[in-house]
């Protein structure tokens, strides 16, 4: 029943509790010794509250004990609060004999880990051999896994691969998490050197967490990532819900830095600086240690080994934070609904990124590393993007401040800067003059044409049509290089 509808009618039976002792005693309530009780209506109490509250939850005091709930139906589990350190001899011991460390296969289950820190030695990783070291995952459907701490100790790689989290199963929510990972190799050099098959050094990755399954939901949670890989992927996943997530990277390094390596035998020395692109390290560009803040792929086999291909859809990302991250938020491969609303880029490689006819509603960017908005294909088309620029004071690299490719877009650009730089444009169409582009590698990414778009440009910034753009209509109150053919360009104010 709806919490205030109780309130009522509590006030109602004290109203007529009053009445019958008020009719019945002799006492006036001036003279009456009785304390008045006041119950106060509690207006902000939700329906999400009161299911909270009807849970009762099963206190477990040991990890045997919470690994022997793992496959129950219908249980609601609590463990004592405390720090729970995970080592190689839990491994030998049997402890946790399995790559997935913690498999959550029940359905219909709530775990509460209030004041309660899980601690991963990595060396561990290496106790599987060749494996994927998964150190927690929710499998089964209905379940709700709230304020976990998951902090990696170390800095040793896994053989093969590592993640913090893999969230599958269907209906399933992870609330209120704080997560540290570390852990990989190389590590220091984002993807300048690889990510995967054909990399110059042999990557060993440690994502921090995997979203696949159905209706699954990620929210009110912190990471902290101090190894290499994406932080926040979906892949595979369908009608998945980010919100009020905050990831950070290391910090930003510059490639001037790693070319000091030069004479002290380090991985980037030992292969000389050639980049994964098939030239050396370029000077004078800005990189993240890390991959992207929050990223999504086309498709993955199901989460069940099944075999079948299951697709990315339908994906709201909201109220969430990237910073100091190869890309905040990327979200060029999926299907249906693709929509960012009221997210922060903070010093990035660069800030936003979506598939065709996704939206990026209200949301922030700095310019100092790389561009808030770009397209990542020329066959991008549809999408709307609303973003308000925050700062481009001590940029770095010759990024643009924003690169529009591709067709059909309406692109709103704003700024909070009062004075704004002219050293930057926003361009539509031409060459993005990024680290990855150089020598005409990753051609497929570069030198697009823009068509058909609409650019609202408040943000005082200058606007640059190059030679590829086409029947596109500006309105911008920053200067206009119209180098294009049948553009439209009209003047319009700031405010």
């Amino acid at each position: 029943m709806n919490k205030n509808k109780l309130y009522s009618i509590k006030y109602i039976l004290v109203f007529i509790f009053s009445y019958i002792t008020l009719s019945c005693s002799s006492t006036s309530p001036a003279e009456s010794d009785e304390e008045i009780i006041v119950i106060e209506d509690d207006t902000t109490a939700t329906d999400e509250d009161e299911v909270e509250d009807e849970i009762e939850y099963t206190t477990v005091n040991t990890i045997a004990e919470f690994i022997a709930s793992l496959n129950q139906n219908d249980v609601n589990i609590k463990l004592a609060p405390g720090t729970y350190s995970f080592g190689p001899d839990d491994v030998t011991s049997g402890l946790i004999p399995n790559y997935e460390i913690f498999v959550l296969r029940g359905n219909n289950t709530n775990y509460d880990f209030t004041d309660v820190i899980f601690e991963f030695d990595t060396d561990l990783f290496s106790s599987y051999g060749n494996e994927e070291v998964v150190e927690f995952r929710l499998y089964g459907e209905n379940i709700t896994v709230k304020n976990l701490t998951i902090i990696d100790i170390g800095d040793s790689a896994p053989t093969f691969r590592a993640r913090n989290i893999h969230l599958d199963g269907v209906n399933n929510t992870i609330d209120g998490f704080n997560i540290t990972s570390r852990g990989s190799y190389p590590y220091g050099y984002g993807d300048l050197f690889g990510k995967g098959g054909g990399s110059v050094i042999s990557h060993t990755k440690h994502s921090t967490i995997l979203i696949r399954g159905e209706g699954n939901t990620f929210k009110n949670s912190n990471i902290t990532s101090r190894s290499y890989g994406h932080i926040v992927f979906i892949q595979g996943g369908k009608d998945v819900l980010i919100d009020n997530v905050y990831v950070e990277g290391d910090d930003m390094r510059t490639t001037d830095d790693v070319l000091a390596e030069e004479g002290t035998g380090s991985a980037a020395d030992n292969v000389n600086f050639m980049t994964v692109w098939g030239y050396k390290v370029p000077p004078g560009y800005m990189i993240s240690m890390q991959e992207a803040g929050f990223r999504s792929y086309e498709s993955a086999e199901h989460y069940s080994g099944n075999g079948v291909t299951s697709t990315t859809e339908n994906v709201t990302i909201r109220n969430c934070t990237a910073k100091h991250v190869r890309s905040g938020f990327n979200l060029v491969f999926g299907t249906g609904t693709m929509i960012m609303e009221n997210c922060t880029s903070i010093e990035n490689e660069s800030g936003f990124a979506i598939q065709k006819g996704g939206s990026i509603i209200n949301c922030k960017s700095d310019a100092k590393y790389g561009t808030v908005y770009q397209n990542a294909y020329e066959n991008d088309s549809g999408i709307t993007a609303d973003i308000t620029i925050t700062n481009s004071d001590g940029s770095y690299g010759t990024h643009p401040i924003a690169y529009i490719g591709g067709s059909s877009q309406n692109i709103t650009l704003k700024s909070e800067e009062t004075n704004v730089s002219q050293e930057r444009s926003i361009k539509l169409g031409g060459d993005k003059n990024d680290l990855r582009l150089l020598e005409d590698s990753n051609s497929s990414q570069n030198n697009h044409a823009t068509t058909s778009s609409t650019l609202i440009n408040y943000s005082g910034f200058p606007v640059e049509l190059t030679d590829v753009s086409s029947g596109n209509i500006i309105y911008s109150c920053g200067t206009v290089t119209d180098n294009g053919t049948a553009n439209t360009v009209s003047q319009t104010s700031c405010d």
